[in-house]
């Protein structure tokens, strides 16, 4: 009995760890061989994102499969939402959507790392963008996107991240001003 208890206790433990895809100290990212030049630039300063071409480069970059490297694109991501001008803005939304549908768990983690990783005001500027995603591209009710894309993102998201990732998509509702409906 005693056991079973300790191996629940360890597997619980060490599932947390296999979602938790949490971000790092920054020095490691720099010195990370996996981090592309660009990311590290744009980290240092060295180029705007409303002024090159490099900054394309890592937002595809959050899309990466290397679950160790993508905190630290998305943490980049944060950056260029509070530096973008209003026409790459309009891009970043569209990649803002698709983390959020396709890297939740990641994305969670990253928008609740703390205020000396990423301001809390954050959370509200991504809802803002996936909301705004969903009402440029939506071509038929807009509650139906939005629960789309809602769904998707869950579907996609580790358990110990679905409430926080529930609370995004609320503010994404309020935003969208879908709160009278469904």
């Amino acid at each position: 009995m005693v056991f079973r208890a300790l191996l629940v206790i360890l597997f619980s433990t060490v599932c947390s760890f296999l979602y938790a895809q949490e971000l790092k100290n920054f020095d490691f990212y720099y010195a990370h061989p996996q981090v592309s030049q660009e990311a590290k630039e744009y980290y240092a300063g060295l180029y705007s994102v409303n002024s090159s071409e490099k900054a394309y480069n890592v937002m595809d970059s959050a899309f990466t499969q290397n679950d160790e490297t993508r905190p630290f694109y998305i943490y980049l991501l944060c950056r260029m939402l509070g530096e973008a001008d209003e026409n790459m803005m309009s891009e970043i939304s569209i990649v803002c959507r698709y983390v959020a549908e396709i890297h939740p768990t990641t994305l969670m983690s990253v928008l609740h790392a703390g205020p000396n990783f990423v301001a809390d005001k954050y959370k509200e500027v991504w809802a803002n963008r996936i909301s705004t995603e969903i009402r440029v591209t939506c071509d038929k009710d807009l509650m139906e996107c939005y629960k789309l894309s809602r769904t998707t993102a869950l579907q996609a998201c580790a358990e110990p991240q679905k409430q926080r990732l529930e609370v995004l998509y609320n503010m994404v509702r309020k935003d969208l001003n879908l709160f009278q409906q469904g």
